[in-house]
């Protein structure tokens, strides 16, 4: 029994190392990964749109505007939509509420020289649009994930008359509290100009991916040590959540040299949009145009948004109801894997209502 566990917990560990396109697809199929019913409704070079109905039997709620989530720029959106109780769009959906997704494709070598203000000019306006079209509706609500959620952020403080309300989900606002990421793309440790002289179009993996392990090396090997237990045990149900996290962490989107530089010049080195520097097609983002009400999401464990970060937006903003929920929780465990998630989607579900 002992080896039969070694034997599928190796197959689980050593996975992720030797996993072609084919056998992603596979696993997606397998795990059931995006189970939520959905329909795309634009599709183009940056991205594809989903918009996700509320189910027969949820409530109806004509009135209330509809929901676009603007996941990270750099990771697959279907964190958001893992697996069967595992799935925030669905959660929203159940509670009456028209949720559109922003599935960002990546950067092809096309989009490489396009910095982050590019993204929200372009792109996520774009989306806005056609999310106003197709609910019939002339705002919404913008629910911003990690990097999304800053650039989501900036579109708010740029077109403040199309945003209803804003939701900041584990976004980092005050990059002067950039934890160890801060510390590693600080302008003396890292030439962002070189790196874009040798990669002008997409970044490889390593460069951009890289840093992420290492910024808490004991919780890999905790990981790994509870996925033995798990399999030992027989918990089937844990052993699919790995295999869908597993999934989703190895696969990571091209990110074009523009928006890296721009991350870590106008973000991290320069933090422009605290300072309100942040230069966009109608002006500079300035975080006191946003009046609409605004709420973020943050997670007390996370790693990769410190705390100090995530909250810097409430207090800079002129919204007449800023809301902070706080969960001892990990960055990506707010949403996922924990039971607190059904008190985070609770939270969001009632803020957009």
């Amino acid at each position: 029994m002992k080896l039969d566990a070694f034997r599928r917990f190796t197959d689980l560990f050593f996975a992720g190392a030797w996993r072609g396109d084919s056998a992603m697809r596979t696993l997606h199929e397998t795990v059931g990964i995006a189970p939520t019913p959905r329909r795309v409704v634009h599709d183009e070079r940056a991205f594809e749109l989903y918009h996700f109905a509320p189910p027969a039997g949820a409530p109806a709620l004509p009135d209330t505007p509809p929901v676009l989530i603007v996941p990270s720029l750099i990771n697959r959106w279907y964190i958001l939509d893992l697996m069967p109780d595992h799935s925030t769009v669905a959660a929203l959906a159940a509670q009456g509420l028209n949720v559109y997704v922003m599935a960002w494709r990546g950067a092809n070598d096309g989009m490489g020289p396009l910095r982050l203000p590019a993204y929200v000019d372009g792109f996520i306006h774009r989306a806005v649009q056609l999310v106003c079209g197709h609910a019939r509706a002339p705002k919404i609500s913008l629910v911003g994930q990690c990097l999304g959620g800053t650039l989501a952020v900036a579109y708010a403080a740029t077109h403040p008359e199309r945003v209803d309300r804003l939701v900041a989900l584990t976004t980092p606002v005050d990059f002067s509290h950039g934890g160890l990421l801060g510390t590693w793309a600080h302008r003396d440790l890292v030439d962002v100009d070189a790196i874009v002289r040798t990669h002008p179009g997409v970044l490889p993996d390593r460069v951009v991916y890289g840093a992420f392990p290492l910024l808490n090396p004991r919780a890999l090997v905790t990981k790994h040590r509870v996925l033995y237990q798990m399999v030992e045990a027989g918990n089937d149900e844990y052993v699919r959540l790995y295999q869908a996290l597993d999934l989703w962490t190895s696969e990571h989107l091209p990110v074009g040299s523009g928006a890296f530089a721009s991350l870590l010049q106008d973000l991290y080195q320069d933090n422009r949009l605290v300072e309100g520097t942040w230069m966009f097609e109608t002006g500079p983002a300035r975080l006191s145009n946003i009046r609409c009400p605004v709420l973020s999401l943050a997670a007390k464990r996370d790693e990769i948004v410190p705390l100090e970060s995530a909250r810097a937006l409430l207090g800079r903003t002129s919204s007449v109801r800023p809301v902070e929920h706080v969960s001892p929780v990990g960055h990506v465990t707010l949403v996922v894997g924990t039971p607190l998630r059904f008190q985070t989607w609770k939270v969001l579900g009632d803020f957009c209502r």
